[in-house]
């Protein structure tokens, strides 16, 4: 069966980056007969891989180093960049006092993406937590979200996902950064009621981190400084 640009299988993915991983640079439709894709498929997928920097595209397909990284997560294989990535954390004890001067001041260092296809959305998500004194970076379109956590896997503190988007939805999404850095902490918001599917498809999402829309800014921003330990 075909797999759709749209369903973005992390097994396709894995396939064509151990390929090139193994075999280096080949062309398009030596990588379609060895990752036993249709041509057409395989194409959607290497242009897609090529806008999150993972491949490089010419008369041939290569991996890049950032596509390497990208594997050696996903294979759970040993890298010092990757370990450095995963070493990364905050210390939420570190912001453990009760003062709420010292709350307020905390979140002045602390970076928030937040990935939701409805600009209407994402003006109020970043008016709430601008308010909060929390730096935000939106983003419409979430390829270029995973592109910019690409480049900088170790900037945001939190990331914020909308679940129903198209081409790539926010599971989808919260499935590549975690192979990228295990680490990130990521909320979900969804206008359905899946908190109880998500955990089960996903053990390690809580229920907590599920903010149901329409949001409530007091209970939005309180499960964002519970989610940072703020």
């Amino acid at each position: 069966m075909a797999e759709s640009l749209g369903s973005f299988s992390f097994d396709v993915t894995k396939r064509i980056l151990c390929t090139l991983f193994n075999d280096g640079s080949i062309k398009k439709t030596s990588l379609a007969t060895k990752t036993r894709l249709n041509y057409n498929v395989c194409l959607r997928y290497i242009q897609m891989l090529k806008v999150l920097g993972w491949l490089e595209v010419g008369s041939e397909v290569s991996i890049t180093e950032i596509g390497r990284n990208v594997m050696r997560r996903l294979l759970n294989q040993p890298s010092s960049e990757i370990q450095n990535i995963s070493s990364y954390h905050i210390d939420s004890n570190s912001f453990s006092e009760s003062s709420n001067t010292v709350h307020e001041a905390s979140t002045q260092n602390l970076s928030i993406m937040v990935v939701d296809d409805e600009p209407d959305v994402l003006l109020t998500y970043e008016s709430f937590l601008s308010f909060a004194g929390f730096n935000v970076r939106t983003f419409e379109e979430p390829y270029t979200a995973l592109t910019e956590f690409t480049s900088n896997p170790r900037l945001y503190d939190l990331i914020i996902l909308d679940i129903r988007m198209e081409n790539l939805n926010g599971l989808q999404l919260y499935q590549c950064m975690k192979a990228i850095n295990p680490t990130s902490k990521i909320l979900f918001a969804s206008a359905l009621d899946a908190a109880k599917e998500l955990t089960s498809i996903f053990p390690d999402i809580q229920s907590q981190e599920i903010i149901k829309k329409p949001v409530d800014r007091e209970n939005f921003i309180k499960t964002v400084r519970i989610a940072l330990g703020v």
